[in-house]
C-alpha cells in the first residue's frame, strides 16, 4: 500500500511574484492541491465526502522553506498522513527541487465537517484513513496554536465572488494573500520569508468585510489576526523572515 506519494509540478508564470519566485499563496495552493490529489487517490477526497454531505476543512498549517522555487523550476511535493485523531488528522509534506534536493517542509491539520450543520464530525466516519497512516514527523513540528494578536490594521478586504470556493466560503489562499499584502515591495526585496504558520478559526463568507492586524513580535517575526465585522476573529498567522 502506497502510504507516501510524490506529486510533480512546474512553477509557471501564474505562480510567481515580482521577483520571479513562487508566491506564498501559490505555493500554499500547490500544497493543498497535493493534499487533494492524494486524498482522491486514496478514496477519501473532496468529491467522495461531498457525496455524503461532508467536506474537508483546513484547521492549522505550518511551512518552513530553505528557499522559494523560481519560475520554470520543477518541484516535487511528497505527502503522507502522520496520524488520525478523534477530530483532526495530520498531513505532512516534503518539498524538493528537480534534483531531489530538499527545499522545505509543511505540516497541516484537517477536520471533516457536516456541510449542512457546519459542525465537525468524528473521523471514524472515514475508517479508511487509518489504512494510510505513516507515523513520520517532520523537522518543523506540527502546526501550533497562535496566541491572540494586538497590533495595528495593515490591510482591509471585502469578500467577493472570486474569493468563494466549492465549500461556499472564502478559499484559504486568499487569507494568505491578505496577510502577505501587509508588507511593501521594498520589504520583500530585503527580507526573505523563512516560516509561515496559520490557524483557521472561523469561515469567512460572501459579503464579509474585515481587517488584518499586524503585530511585531520580535526582530523579523510578525503575527497577524484577521478580524471580520460579521464573524469576529477568523484566523491568526505568523511570518518569520531572515
Amino acid at each position: 500500500m502506497d502510504k507516501k506519494r510524490k506529486y510533480h509540478y512546474q512553477i509557471s508564470a501564474q505562480h510567481i511574484d515580482f521577483q520571479k519566485k513562487v508566491s506564498l499563496s501559490s505555493l500554499f495552493h500547490l500544497i493543498l492541491k497535493t493534499a487533494g490529489k492524494d486524498a482522491d487517490n486514496k478514496g477519501f477526497g473532496l468529491l467522495k465526502l461531498q457525496s455524503d454531505d461532508y467536506t474537508w476543512v483546513l484547521s492549522r498549517f505550518a511551512m518552513d522553506m530553505e528557499r522559494f522555487p523560481l519560475e520554470n523550476e520543477e518541484i516535487t511535493i511528497e505527502t503522507w498522513i502522520q496520524d488520525v485523531g478523534t477530530m483532526f488528522t495530520t498531513r505532512n509534506f516534503r518539498i524538493t527541487n528537480g534534483n531531489d534536493k530538499l527545499i522545505g517542509y509543511a505540516s497541516s491539520s484537517w477536520a471533516v465537517i457536516d456541510m449542512q450543520t457546519r459542525q465537525s464530525v468524528l473521523l471514524d466516519t472515514l475508517p479508511s484513513l487509518n489504512d494510510f497512516i505513516f507515523p513520520e514527523t517532520t523537522p518543523i513540528g506540527a502546526p501550533a496554536r497562535i496566541a491572540n494578536v494586538k497590533g495595528d490594521v495593515a490591510n482591509r478586504f471585502e469578500v467577493k465572488y472570486s474569493h468563494i470556493d466549492v465549500n461556499r466560503h472564502t478559499s484559504s489562499p486568499f487569507y494568505i494573500q491578505w496577510i502577505a499584502d501587509c508588507f511593501s515591495l521594498d520589504f520583500y526585496l530585503t527580507n526573505k520569508l523563512k516560516r509561515f504558520e496559520i490557524n483557521f478559526l472561523k469561515e469567512i463568507t460572501f459579503g464579509d468585510t474585515g481587517e488584518v492586524y499586524r503585530e511585531t513580535k520580535a526582530e523579523n517575526e510578525y503575527s497577524f489576526q484577521i478580524l471580520t465585522q460579521e464573524k469576529g476573529i477568523a484566523c491568526r498567522a505568523r511570518m518569520m523572515f531572515v
